[in-house]
């Protein structure tokens, strides 16, 4: 059985959940607003637990910026851990 990751808890100090947060940085098509939603989960005190929500629950995630990581980010770093997995699997 897999086990996913929980829905990160938060506190209301995270940049995402803050009144002067404009939801569109971490939705939107802008470029340089998705950049700036980026910047702003550098600092993040859940940025992990966020990361590991949104690496295990893809269809959620969708296209939103979730731990400073675009989508096409993660679909990297899904790749990366199955191979590491499964090269950790073969020398066993």
């Amino acid at each position: 059985m897999t086990r996913l990751a929980p829905f990160p808890t938060l506190t209301g100090i995270e940049p995402c959940q803050r009144d002067d947060a404009d939801p569109d940085w971490w939705s939107g098509d802008n470029a340089q607003d998705r950049i700036a939603a980026q910047l702003h989960c550098m600092r993040c005190p859940t940025r992990e637990a966020c990361l590991a929500w949104a690496l295990d629950h893809p269809q959620e995630a969708g296209d939103t910026i979730w731990a400073g990581t675009t989508h096409s980010r993660r679909k990297a770093l899904r790749r990366e851990f199955a191979v590491t997995t499964r090269n950790a699997k073969e020398t066993k």
